[in-house]
């Protein structure tokens, strides 16, 4: 048995914390940028951004074909001590990466020519469009090339390394944004070309670095071997299905509402939209440093160990999502007030609907991470589909013949995911697991909901006792559930091992704060003294 892929609860804990860490910073950018450009540009220019932005995410579907296995057989490459092969995968793959990029890059700078006659676009804003799918569509061909060069950092799991990558790639980006926002002018095209050129850098960086981690991730001509494509783009093929899906369900809705709709309504879409959208993310980088533990406990059979992981998985994320957000659905209407205004107030009943699906789909958070590292992609991705093809045939009538805009999308999606999505995975994520119903319920759901349940009543009361109007009132508000949710979670809802973990993080803590180091040396000493 190789040691190359580390299997730790500490490990993958202090990779996810530093990658949440790094998404706060985006996601405190965002708030600023959105606030800013809203009062200051027209509803039509600022809705391009979400529109293209919702365009551009179908071209991974093209290479992910390629790349959607490549971390993941690289890494069980690493786990049984295989650098060879993980070197035959980066070759092998590196060359059909580059052919399809110049095939992408080619049809994406057509597509951006032409992209005022697929979409409804203001005569005056068609060249800031085209320029915006350019710059888009090449900074996507450039990622997409290096990916096999930058999979080394993953493998080793060097989150936190990647993540601090990622810190200087949004300092870039504010840096970039900030100087041609207050320098030159305030449109939303700054927006795009800060984004793509501090993610490119970024990206560099990551690769010189990821190649001096994994010296065996390299180009070699004499390492192709092209059954190592067939399994990959096997993998690979099933994962833009599944891909597929999350595009439509994340995609879909403004490209839906631009040509159904009014651009008022794609601009709350995509406001009320961004609490649900920024939580699946904290949730997806939170859960990224477990692939390659849960890789590697497949690869050496360790059933109990994937069942485990399945169980708490379920049960932190919907101790961590309900906190995020109930209380942004029971103050959504207060928080678009305060942030941007009672014209965009559409956006917190879009807030309420989206985030009322997290309590039915958080329980079995980890369903799509087990399936992966078992290689049951197949399954996983007819399943997803199967859900937002439903998704979108519904919102295309809730939008197109009722006229319902922005609440119609998200109603769509509301209904799906409360009504079809359990019975469709549900029984699927347990068969994965090996666990029972029974257990399911009584070590995440019932445990996962209750610290929610109670903080709601609290947050409830407040906003009809105390109705808040300020942000020093809402902050107070959501502070006193906030006590509320962590008591009870404390007390009702810890079983023993998530007690261990908690004291062994609280010592980690201690071992690192210069007074509490002294507080318990000085302990030491008097205890000693008195044995003496």
């Amino acid at each position: 048995m190789s040691t190359e892929v580390v299997i730790s609860k500490r490990l993958v804990f202090v990779n996810s914390f530093s990658a949440v860490a790094a998404k706060v910073l985006n996601i405190a950018i965002l708030l600023w940028l959105y606030q800013y450009l809203l009062k200051r540009i027209s509803t039509e220019e600022y809705a391009l951004y979400p529109v293209l932005m919702s365009l551009i995410m179908f071209l991974p579907l093209l290479s992910t074909i390629f790349i959607g296995g490549l971390a993941r057989y690289v890494v069980e490459a690493y786990a049984t001590g295989d650098e060879q092969r993980a070197t035959q995968i980066v070759s092998t793959m590196s060359v059909m990466l580059v052919c399809a990029g110049l095939v992408v890059l080619t049809g994406g700078l057509v597509f951006a020519r032409y992209v005022d006659s697929v979409l409804t676009i203001a005569p005056e804003r068609v060249w800031d469009a085209r320029i915006m799918m350019s710059l888009l569509v090449l900074g996507f061909v450039i990622q997409m090339i290096l990916t096999p060069f930058q999979v080394g950092l993953y493998a080793r799991q060097k989150f936190v390394l990647i993540n601090l990558i990622a810190l200087f790639t949004q300092l870039l980006r504010i840096g970039i944004l900030f100087m041609l926002l207050f320098g030159v002018s305030t449109r939303v095209l700054w927006v795009v070309v800060a984004s793509v050129t501090s993610e490119t850098c970024g990206i560099i960086v990551m690769v010189l670095i990821s190649r001096r981690i994994a010296p065996a991730l390299v180009f070699r001509l004499s390492e192709i071997r092209w059954s190592i494509a067939r399994e990959v783009t096997s993998f690979g093929g099933w994962s833009s299905v599944a891909q597929l899906a999350g595009i439509i369900r994340l995609s879909a809705d403004p490209i839906i509402l631009n040509k159904l709709a009014t651009s008022l309504d794609v601009t709350c879409f995509h406001l009320g939209s961004m609490p649900f959208r920024q939580i699946q993310q904290f949730s997806s980088v939170a859960q990224g440093p477990m692939m390659p533990a849960l890789t590697a406990m497949h690869a050496i059979e360790s059933k109990d160990r994937l069942r485990n992981a399945y169980l708490r998985g379920g049960r932190y994320g919907l101790w961590v999502t309900l906190l995020l957000s109930i209380p942004m659905m029971v103050y959504s209407r207060e928080f678009i007030t305060l942030w941007i205004g009672e014209k965009f107030l559409t956006a917190a009943v879009v807030i309420i609907l989206l985030l009322a699906t997290y309590p039915v789909v958080y329980g079995n958070v980890m369903m799509a991470n087990i399936a992966i590292a078992m290689v049951k992609i197949r399954s996983l991705a007819i399943r997803v589909l199967l859900i937002q093809i439903l998704n979108l045939v519904l919102t295309l009538y809730l939008v197109g013949v009722r006229g319902m805009g922005a609440v119609g999308s998200a109603l769509s999606t509301f209904l799906v995911m409360l009504f079809v999505w359990p019975v469709v995975n549900c029984r699927f994520a347990l068969r994965l697991a090996d666990t029972s119903f029974n257990r399911w319920l009584q070590e995440t759901i019932l445990p996962g909901w209750l610290p929610g349940l109670a903080a709601a009543m609290v947050w409830i009361i407040l906003k009809f006792a105390a109705k808040p109007s300020t942000w020093l009132g809402l902050a107070g508000c959501v502070a006193c559930g906030l006590l509320c949710y962590i008591l009870v979670l404390l007390i009702f809802c810890l079983q023993e091992n998530d007690r261990n973990d908690l004291k062994k993080a609280i010592a980690v803590v201690r071992f690192c704060i210069p007074w509490a180091k002294q507080r318990d040396k000085n302990e030491k000493t008097e205890k000693l003294n008195c044995v003496r």
